[in-house]
C-alpha cells in the first residue's frame, strides 16, 4: 500500500517553525481563498432558496396571482442548487483541502503519498495566491495564518503531530455543529411563521402548496440533509479525535507510531473533502472563540503528559 513507506516525525521545533515558513503560509492562503470560492456557491444556494422561501408566502399573500411564478422559481432554483451549485461548491471545497493536506503534510514531514494524491499543482498555488511578497505577507496577517497549530514544543515531534491533529477535528466539529443548528433553527422558525401565514390569509389547499410548501420545504430538507450529514460527520470526527487522545495519553506507555500518523492524517483529509462548508461570516465569528478552546485543549493534553513523566 501506499501509506507503508518509511515516515520519521520531525521534532516538535522543526514542526512549528516549518507552519511560519513563508512557502508553507502560501498553502494556507490558498486554502482560505479556494474554501472562500466554495462557500460563494454555498451562500448562493443558501440565499436564493433562502430568498425564495421568504418572498413566496408573502407574494402569495399580497399578490396571489404570482404564486405560480414564486413557485416555478423556487423548483427551477432548486434543481440549480443540485445540479450546478453543488458540485461548484466541492469542486472547489476539494482543492480547499487538497491546499491544507499539502500545508500539512509539509508541516509534519510526511510524504504526501501517504494520504490520498492531492488535486493542487504549484502553478495553481501560484495563481491562486497572486505574485509579489508585501501583498502576501499582508494577507499572511489579515488572514491570521501565521501559528496555525498550537504546537506543544515540550513534547517529542510525534505527539506535537497527534495533538495538532485531534485540535483541528475538534476545532472544525464544533464550527460544523454551530452552523448546522443556526440553520436549522431559522428554517424550522420560518416554516412555522410561512404556516401561520397561510392560516391568517386563509389559503386554498392549493395555494398553500404553491406558495407555502413548494418553495419552504425543499430549503428545509437541504438544511435537514446538511444537518444529518454534520452530525455523522460530527461522530466520526468525535471518534477519531478520541482515538488521537487516548494515543497520546498512553504515548509514555506505547509511543505513537508513526505510520498511525499517516493513516489518521488521510482519515483527516477525507473529512476536511467531504464535510459540508461553515460560511465565512461565522468563521470568523466563531473562530477566536474555537481557537482559544484548542489551545486550552492542547494545554489540558500538556499538562497530563507532564504529570505522567512526573509520576514515572
Amino acid at each position: 500500500m501506499k501509506n507503508l513507506q518509511p515516515y520519521e516525525p520531525p521534532d516538535a521545533d522543526a514542526i512549528a517553525g516549518a507552519q511560519n515558513e513563508e512557502s508553507n503560509l502560501k498553502l494556507l492562503l490558498a486554502q482560505r481563498r479556494l474554501y472562500s470560492r466554495a462557500k460563494t456557491w454555498t451562500t448562493v444556494r443558501g440565499v436564493g432558496v433562502g430568498v425564495i422561501a421568504v418572498a413566496a408566502p408573502l407574494i402569495a399573500a399580497f399578490w396571489e396571482p404570482l404564486a405560480v411564478w414564486a413557485a416555478t422559481v423556487a423548483a427551477g432554483w432548486y434543481i440549480l442548487n443540485r445540479v450546478v451549485f453543488r458540485r461548484l461548491e466541492r469542486r472547489d471545497a476539494t482543492r480547499g483541502a487538497s491546499a491544507q493536506e499539502l500545508f500539512d503534510t509539509a508541516v509534519f514531514g510526511m510524504p504526501t503519498i501517504a494520504v490520498r494524491e492531492p488535486r493542487l499543482l504549484p502553478e495553481d498555488v501560484a495563481r491562486v495566491v497572486g505574485r509579489g511578497y508585501p501583498r502576501r505577507r499582508q494577507a499572511f496577517a489579515d488572514e491570521e495564518l501565521r501559528n496555525w497549530y498550537p504546537i506543544r514544543t515540550n513534547v517529542p515531534g510525534r505527539v506535537a503531530i497527534a495533538i495538532a491533529q485531534r485540535g483541528n477535528l475538534a476545532y472544525t466539529r464544533r464550527l460544523l455543529q454551530r452552523h448546522a443548528t443556526l440553520w436549522l433553527w431559522l428554517l424550522c422558525g420560518w416554516a412555522v411563521t410561512a404556516i401561520v401565514i397561510a392560516l391568517c390569509f386563509e389559503f386554498s389547499l392549493a395555494m398553500f402548496l404553491l406558495a407555502v410548501a413548494l418553495p419552504v420545504m425543499p430549503p428545509l430538507v437541504d438544511a435537514w440533509e446538511e444537518y444529518s450529514q454534520i452530525r455523522v460527520a460530527g461522530r466520526e470526527r468525535e471518534a477519531l479525535a478520541n482515538e488521537i487522545e487516548d494515543a497520546i495519553k498512553a504515548d509514555t506507555a506505547s509511543p505513537i507510531a508513526p505510520q498511525q500518523l499517516l493513516t489518521w492524517q488521510g482519515q483527516l483529509f477525507a473529512l476536511r473533502r467531504d464535510s459540508p462548508l461553515v460560511p465565512d461570516w461565522l468563521y470568523w465569528l466563531l473562530r477566536d472563540r474555537a481557537e482559544a478552546e484548542m489551545s486550552d485543549a492542547a494545554e489540558t493534553i500538556d499538562e497530563t503528559l507532564t504529570r505522567q513523566k512526573e509520576g514515572m
